[in-house]
Parts: C-alpha cells; sequence; structure tokens
C-alpha cells in the first residue's frame, strides 16, 4: 500500500472515530437536555451559562491561543523537541490568567450591566477554576492531537460527555446551579491526568521528525506562532459567543438561559466540521507536498458542506417538532435558533479551511475572515437587536459566521491559488476516492 492511500485512510479512520466520539457526545447532550430542561428552570441554565461564557472567554482571550501552535509544533517537530517550551509557556499563561481574570472579577463583582450584582462570589471562583482548567485541558488535548493520538484524545473526549450526561442526571433529580457548576469544574480537572496519561502512554515507537525539523523548539518559537494565531481566534471567539454577551447584559438571566438553548441546539451542526478540523491541522502540518494538503483539503472541505447543510435542516425540523411538546418552557429557543441556524452552515467553511492555512504555517492569515465576521457582528447588533430584541442578536449572529465563513472561502482560494468551484463540486478522482471510503 503506498503512503499516499496509508495517509489518506488515517485521515479517514481519525475523522470517522472523532465525529462518532462528537455525534455520540450530541446524543447524550439530547437526552441529558430532555431530562434536564423538564426540571430545570431557565434561570439555573443562565448562571451555569455565565460561568462558561466568562470563563471560556478568559481562557480564549489570555490563553495566547497555545492550543493552536502545540498542535502545528507537536505534529512538525515532535514531543521530544517541544516538550520543555509547552510547558514553560502553559506555566506563563496560567499565572497570567489566574491574575488578570481575578483583577476583572474583582472589579465587575458589583457591577449591575453583566448581572454580576446578583451573581454568588462562588460563582465568580468558579469562573476562574473554569478557565484555568481549560487552558491545561486544551493543552494537553492539542498534544494528543499533534501527537496523532485520536483514539486516546477521543477516549478523553467521550468520557468527559459521559460524566457530563451523568452530572445532568444529578441536576434533574435536585436542579442546582452550584451542583451544574462545580460539578462541571471538577470533570474538566479530571480529565486532564487523564489526558496527561494518554500522553505519557505509548504502543509502539515514537514518531521521529524529518532531519531538518529535529531540534529542539524555543519558546520564543511557539509564542510568534500563538500570537499570529491568536488574534483569529479571539476574533472567532468573540464573534461567536458576542450574542451570549449582548443578551446577559441587556436582557435578563432567563433570556440568557432560552438564547443559549438556542446556541446549543445550532452547535450540533458542527459535529462534522468540528472532527474534521480537529484531524486535518496536524496532519496536514505533518506533509511535505502541497499538493497532497491541498487535495485534503478540497474533499474534507465538500464532504463537510454537503453533510452540514443536510444536518442543519434535520436539527432545525426536529427542534421544531420536539420541544414545544417535551419543553414547553424552552418554547422561547425556537426563534433565535431559525435565525441561528443558516450561520452555523457558513460557519463551517471557516473551521475546515482555517485549520487548513494554520497547518501551512500562516494563522495569521485567519485575522482577515475573523475581523469581517467580528465588524459584521457589531454593525448589525447596533442595527437589529433594538428592533428584533434576542431574535435581533441570534439574527446579527447568524450573518456574522456567514460573513466570517465566505470570507475565508475568499481567502483560502487566493492564498492557494484555488478556483472557488473546486470547493463545492467534486472532481472524478474525489468522486473515486469517496466510493472507495464507503466500500471498505
Amino acid at each position: 500500500m503506498s503512503k499516499k492511500k496509508i495517509i489518506r485512510s488515517d485521515v479517514v479512520r481519525d475523522s470517522v472515530n472523532t465525529f462518532g466520539t462528537n455525534a455520540i457526545g450530541a446524543v447524550l447532550v439530547l437526552v441529558a437536555n430532555f431530562i434536564v430542561l423538564r426540571r430545570a428552570n431557565p434561570g439555573i441554565k443562565g448562571y451555569y451559562t455565565a460561568v462558561q461564557t466568562w470563563g471560556g472567554g478568559f481562557g480564549t482571550i489570555l490563553s495566547l491561543s497555545i492550543a493552536s501552535a502545540v498542535v502545528y509544533f507537536v505534529a512538525r517537530y515532535k514531543i521530544q523537541n517541544t516538550k520543555a517550551s509547552i510547558m514553560r509557556l502553559t506555566g506563563v499563561l496560567f499565572v497570567v490568567i489566574a491574575v488578570l481574570g481575578s483583577l476583572v472579577l474583582f472589579v465587575l463583582r458589583k457591577e449591575s450591566l453583566f448581572q454580576f450584582d446578583t451573581m454568588p462570589v462562588s460563582y465568580l471562583v468558579a469562573i476562574m477554576a473554569y478557565a484555568l482548567c481549560s487552558l491545561l485541558l486544551s493543552v494537553c488535548m492539542s498534544v494528543l492531537r499533534g501527537e496523532n493520538k485520536f483514539k486516546s484524545f477521543n477516549i478523553v473526549n467521550l468520557v468527559q460527555k459521559v460524566l457530563n450526561f451523568l452530572l445532568y442526571v444529578v441536576i434533574a433529580v435536585r436542579p442546582s446551579a452550584d451542583i451544574w457548576i462545580w460539578g462541571t469544574n471538577a470533570i474538566a480537572f479530571a480529565m486532564i491526568f487523564l489526558a496527561l496519561y494518554g500522553i505519557w502512554r505509548w504502543s509502539g515507537p515514537k514518531p521521529q521528525p524529518v532531519p531538518e525539523d529535529d531540534h529542539p523548539v524555543p519558546v520564543k518559537g511557539l509564542t510568534v506562532y500563538s500570537l499570529k494565531a491568536h488574534a483569529s481566534n479571539v476574533l472567532t471567539y468573540v464573534n461567536t459567543f458576542l450574542g451570549s454577551y449582548i443578551v446577559q447584559g441587556k436582557f435578563n438571566i432567563s433570556d440568557l438561559g432560552l438564547y443559549n438553548t438556542a446556541f446549543n441546539i445550532m452547535q450540533q451542526v458542527w459535529i462534522l466540521p468540528d472532527a474534521v478540523s480537529q484531524v486535518i491541522l496536524s496532519r496536514i502540518a505533518a506533509m511535505d507536498k502541497q499538493n497532497d494538503k491541498l487535495r485534503l483539503t478540497l474533499i474534507s472541505t465538500k464532504v463537510v458542506t454537503y453533510i452540514t447543510a443536510v444536518a442543519a435542516l434535520l436539527i432545525v425540523w426536529a427542534a421544531d417538532l420536539f420541544i414545544p411538546i417535551l419543553f414547553p418552557m424552552y418554547v422561547g429557543a425556537l426563534a433565535p435558533l431559525a435565525y441561528l441556524i443558516v450561520g452555523s452552515i457558513f460557519i463551517s467553511f471557516s473551521k475546515v479551511l482555517g485549520n487548513s492555512i494554520a497547518a501551512y504555517g500562516r494563522p495569521e492569515l485567519n485575522i482577515i475572515p475573523t475581523i469581517a465576521g467580528v465588524a459584521s457582528n457589531a454593525v448589525a447588533s447596533l442595527i437589529i437587536v433594538p428592533i428584533l430584541g434576542v431574535n435581533g442578536v441570534a439574527l446579527s449572529t447568524s450573518i456574522s459566521l456567514t460573513v466570517q465563513g465566505i470570507t475565508c472561502v475568499a481567502i483560502f482560494c487566493i492564498f492557494s491559488h484555488t478556483p472557488v468551484y473546486r470547493l463545492f463540486i467534486p472532481s472524478r478522482a474525489e468522486w473515486t476516492s469517496l466510493k472507495g471510503v464507503f466500500k471498505r
């Protein structure tokens, strides 16, 4: 079997396994929500969402996108040449997040704008715990991706989803924001150790870098790549979750719970795009031939586009059918979902193509689509939110995700000198490859 076929088989296998893990997690979330949403009122979910939103925000904004750099450098230079720099930079960022995050929360603790004045102090502590656990877990998971240990990566993901499902069952029996918030943090903390075990364990010989890449990676190299990726990652986070901050600041905590429900349903559309993007970043970074990189990107984009569009329609149909019957108190989430779903399809381009661009070693090119997304989100929010309220937040988010996805397509096509139609229309060779995959 040729090397090209081996690479293709590995990519398909890891993508399918990762997709399967994400799909199982989505089913567990669906079942868990069936149990919890019938018992926990939107206010409880609102506090849980606030902790996640702010903790995730600190972890994203202050982490300098070290996770992206870890995947790239471990895939290319291997763990033996990157371990020392990763540990040193992670330690520095841990302290930065702890200090700056705590300072921000201390200043905002009595502010009414984001309803911090009504939030228990223990939840502010939980926000910091969530941020720090997110940093450590993301670094560990990125090492696993960089080493192409997708079996261990998926095991950690699956265990975390199962434990979160069990936590949901507990919440259904005893609805409590305290249990939900601190239980989530405890699970994330435990997953760090499981991921570390996956990093430590090897079932075969460690892969070796090519001779020209066989040298220690300095902290400076890791930091420079992180900073290049950081601007686009932060802007993507802001663009994606700006709606949650607007709802929390402008509306009440129950509205936040309803909006978050719509947003969580919409995110299930990203199961396949997330799985594929997680796999191809490390695979493309390890390839040395440009034609192989382009071929993998093109076929991945087409498959993701077709399946994501169908999945989006099915998810909206299922939500419209079942939520009024099973979760009547969350019917208010259906209208925001209808607006969000269009953007969820177009942002899948950004997920796949953005990771491909980063794997080429040019993460700074992803800044342009994210700037376009944030700018369109800000303008749309100023115009639409006063008219449509929470639905306006959802529509603004959808518009921005669409703009970001389309702009990313344009950037990739210019950078790779690829005609746009090749991202959508399969070639004869790609049809043959896909038929081979399904036959196997």
